[in-house]
């Protein structure tokens, strides 16, 4: 009776882990490319409606091979670009992927995307949460 007491609790308690993650994608897209492009970016904004920060570590799509994090940046005349180990989400916070800044690389693409192509990108935070954002190719 004891072990069947102690499966209720894991079960009931499991379904509320997914749910604890509290992060959205929102006004999520993707730079069109000129056909055989190698990358694309992506762009989106990340919500956090929770009340700890949460960092995306991993992202993953079936339009690319690699999902990376980059980073661009001006030093000077420079532009130049790096690539991050993860995107830090505040508690109660958002982050903007935009030109210019922080966005997502997709990298050896499995076709060519035109401008209206929807493609779902699923970011991964360091505790397994996954969420899931639908990004829609714009053209340039």
């Amino acid at each position: 009776m004891r072990i069947a007491a102690g499966i209720l609790v894991v079960l009931s308690v499991a379904p509320g882990i997914a749910a604890a993650c509290e992060l959205r994608i929102e006004s999520a897209w993707i730079r069109a490319a000129p056909p055989r492009s190698a990358s694309l970016a992506g762009y989106a904004t990340l919500v956090n409606s929770g009340a700890r920060a949460r960092r995306i570590v991993a992202a993953e799509t079936r339009a690319a091979a690699v999902v990376l994090f980059h980073e661009s940046r001006m030093q000077g005349a420079m532009a130049s670009m790096r690539e991050l180990d993860g995107i830090s989400v505040p508690a109660g916070g958002r982050v903007e992927l935009a030109p210019g800044g922080r966005h997502l690389m997709l990298m050896a693409l499995s076709s060519d995307l035109r401008a209206g192509d929807h493609l779902t990108i699923t970011l991964i935070d360091a505790t397994g949460c996954r969420i899931a954002g639908d990004f829609v190719v714009r053209a340039r």
